[in-house]
């Protein structure tokens, strides 16, 4: 759980939605979405407020669920035969403090787009090895080239390991969506512990051709942090019925319309994200962009819009995921606009919506405070194939949680509620308890963001559950 200091309190709660009432029919959780905030651990989180103007009490200690990963159990994989890598690697680990003892030095040899097997088999063994010792749940990539193994990715093969395909167990054809290991996420949506809890690292890659470029990602990811931005969500319908596969309902293909199921549970106006299917090949001139759903194989007019920090775009097409550059459009063209994260596939994953990020699951998890490298994992059900890029740890929303204590009133904001699901405040003495509910059965019957008014908080510790 994420603790932070704030004042004492009484039974007295006001419920107000925070930019109005929660509005729209109850909506069950989308696939993928289907559990509460995080595991429970301790962590240190910020405290936003002081003591009481008066200075008569101090401010009392709030427990919040874990939501995502920290950088100190970031991993960070180097190439030190390409001097980019290095250079990159060392600015990385500056800019998000990342511990010495989770940076692993390979050796890759010079970049090319292909990693063979046999070359990466003794890798993947060296990294998890450097790794056992260390609190490390995830990875950043900080190479562009190699950016596949076989017919895999490299993130999805140093996350989940490579397997070879098989006509039965692993067919990789047009037949069915099933290639390369299953993504343990699917499964298990609201972990926040990937590696001690499943035994795998989910991985992104931190892309560019020079060091500005990888300069220019990294600080965006770090000043998305905590900014609980407004913006939009731009889900596209293009003139390509196969690549808008997300939003789109296409029996033949058995498409469903992800991005229309996604706006079943999204409240834009009390999230503050406005969302909606745009029947359009592009947007042009837009100033607020966060989440970008394309379905073109090159996406024109990328460079007329503005790019929040933390945010996410990509395009369903066969090979986006060649990095720097694709015979198609490259998803590295969203980065170099201004995106903070993308996503493609590097072999031809015949348009199966299961190869691709899902809206329902990726904006709901980035917006309830999982980190972008979380989000965008738990999105995709089937990744062998596609590759993650972008800042690992960037995390607009923070922890999901924000706290204020003033004239006795504590006050919490939070992102992290799921719709048909129960939450409770409680209070207690000390943090070791006992506690007792102060308000019960929190709901929201869509996403959005929610606030809490404790006035006379008396008590010393408070916490916030499902």
């Amino acid at each position: 759980m994420t603790r932070r200091r704030y004042g004492r309190s009484t039974a007295l709660l006001i419920l107000s939605a925070f930019l109005g009432a929660a509005c729209g029919d109850d909506a069950a959780a989308p696939p993928g979405a289907d559990a509460g905030p995080g595991d429970a651990q301790t962590g240190d989180g910020g405290s936003d407020a002081g003591p009481d103007v008066d200075g008569s009490s101090l401010p009392p200690e709030v427990l919040f669920p874990r939501t995502g990963i920290t950088a100190d159990q970031m991993a960070v994989l180097v190439n030190d035969d390409d001097p980019l890598s290095v250079s990159i690697a060392s600015y990385y680990v500056g800019a998000r403090k990342i511990p010495a003892p989770n940076v692993v030095h390979l050796h890759l040899g010079a970049p090319t787009a292909v990693l063979s097997v046999s070359a990466f088999t003794p890798l993947k063994a060296q990294v998890d090895a450097a790794l056992l010792a260390t609190s490390a749940q995830a990875m950043a990539i900080t190479w562009t080239q190699p950016y596949r193994v076989d017919y895999m990715s490299i993130t999805s093969a140093f996350s989940l390991g490579y397997i070879p395909v098989d006509a039965t167990t692993n067919p990789c054809s047009n037949s069915g969506p099933k290639c390369g290991p299953d993504n343990p996420y699917v499964a298990f949506p609201a972990s926040t512990s990937p590696f001690t809890e499943h035994a795998f690292r989910p991985s992104m890659t931190i892309p560019a051709t020079t060091l500005d470029e990888a300069k220019a990602l990294i600080d965006r990811g770090v000043a998305s942090d905590g900014t609980w931005p407004t913006g939009s969500a731009y889900l596209m319908k293009t003139s390509d019925a196969i690549r808008s596969a997300r939003c789109v309902l296409n029996p033949t293909y058995g498409y469903v319309n992800e991005c229309q199921l996604f706006l079943d549970t999204w409240d834009p106006v009390a999230s503050g994200i406005g969302a909606s299917i745009v029947v359009a090949d592009d947007v042009q001139n837009k100033t607020d962009v966060l989440f970008y759903v394309e379905g073109l194989a090159s996406v024109p007019n990328l460079a007329t819009n503005t790019y929040l920090p933390g945010a996410v775009a990509d395009h369903l097409t066969s090979y986006g995921g060649d990095i720097p550059t694709s015979g198609q459009m490259s998803c590295f063209e969203f980065i170099k606009a201004g995106a903070t994260g993308s996503f493609g596939t590097v072999v031809e994953p015949y348009a199966f919506q299961q190869k691709f990020p899902d809206p329902r699951v990726l904006i709901p998890r980035y917006f309830g405070g999982n980190t972008l490298i979380e989000a965008y994992w738990k999105s995709v059900a089937s990744p062998g194939m596609g590759i993650f890029i972008g800042e690992p740890l960037a995390r607009p929303f923070g922890d999901g949680f924000r706290s204020q204590f003033a004239n006795g009133t504590l006050t919490i904001e939070t992102t992290t509620m799921i719709p048909g699901h129960k939450y409770v405040i409680e209070a207690a003495d000390s943090s070791a308890g006992p506690f007792t509910t102060v308000l019960d059965n929190l709901s929201v019957s869509k996403y959005q963001k929610m606030s809490f008014a404790i006035p006379q908080a008396t008590q010393r510790t408070y916490r916030f559950r499902e």
